[in-house]
């Protein structure tokens, strides 16, 4: 078909131009013919074009006044991309409103926690946590709070500070010698070694050879789940398990969130152990 045929009449150009305040490439869109046919067509009806640009009043919106940016930032405690998507426009575009209305930046802090303020642990509180064994990631979450406020908190009490999990592939040294891929496998790991129970670092498993476990001890399997809200490596977790029930090989799974809060997550590692086991040559671990 060709663009002639398909051309509207000047009335219903001009309201879905006018009035629909759609543009040139919207109207294109509808018609199956490029923006710059739109542009003649409304020139052979006399219809105007509006200034270029993608400004407020180009496209018949109105803008916020003062108060109502103030009352949605340091009020509502709205971010960004909520005003935006209000106005249509970029979230770039509000702090250049609030900077032209004389109107303070808010900070991610406020408007993430809607102008509440969280509750720190206290010196005594932090150092027990941590003496438990729980993460500092985990005290952040259950605080409200980022990592790195827990762990500038942590350095202004003398608190010792480590890293939580996968280090972006550094390996973390064992007591025995080992190299660990997150802390909690050099948690399970110094477990291993330090109630003398001989273990394999990363072994294949039997039924395919494409899959590694974490550790092997004599015929059983352990893997420590470390990544959370990975779809992939949640298919992989499902898929490691059910081929291990299918193949009656033995696994112990540890999860990532079974290493903080004070959880004894070396339970199920118990079963591990001989009736007699050897002393502790290392460290004193959390009494089974």
């Amino acid at each position: 078909m060709k663009a002639a045929e398909n051309k509207p009449d000047k009335e219903t150009l001009q309201r879905l131009y006018e009035e629909d305040r759609l543009t040139q490439r919207q109207i294109g869109k509808i018609y199956r013919v490029r923006h710059i046919t739109i542009k003649r067509w409304m020139q052979s009806y006399g219809i105007s074009s509006r200034p270029t640009g993608r400004g407020l009043e180009n496209r018949g919106i109105t803008a916020p006044t003062a108060d109502e940016l103030f009352q949605m930032v340091h009020v509502d405690h709205l971010s960004y991309r909520d005003i935006a998507a209000r106005y249509g426009v970029d979230p770039s575009a509000i702090p250049h409103w609030l900077k032209s209305q004389g109107i303070s930046l808010p900070s991610v802090w406020k408007t993430r926690r809607k102008g509440h303020e969280p509750t720190l642990p206290s010196a005594t509180e932090l150092a027990h946590r941590r003496s438990l064994g729980e993460s500092i990631t985990s005290i952040a979450k259950s605080c409200g709070v980022t990592r790195n406020t827990i762990g500038d908190l942590c350095r202004r009490h003398g608190i010792p500070v480590d890293r939580d999990g996968w280090d972006g592939g550094r390996r973390l040294p064992c007591l025995d010698g080992h190299e660990a891929r997150s802390t909690y496998e050099q948690r399970v790991d110094d477990w291993l070694s330090q109630h003398g129970i001989a273990h394999q670092l990363e072994p294949r498993y039997p039924f395919d050879s494409r899959y590694r476990a974490d550790f092997l001890v004599e015929d059983t399997y352990i893997e420590v789940w470390g990544v959370a809200n990975d779809p992939s490596y949640k298919a992989r977790k499902a898929n490691k398990i059910a081929l291990c029930e299918a193949n009656e090989v033995p696994l112990i799974g540890i999860n990532w969130w079974q290493f903080s809060k004070g959880r004894r997550w070396w339970r199920p590692l118990q079963k591990l152990l001989v009736q007699s086991p050897a002393p502790c040559l290392f460290y004193t671990a959390p009494a089974c």
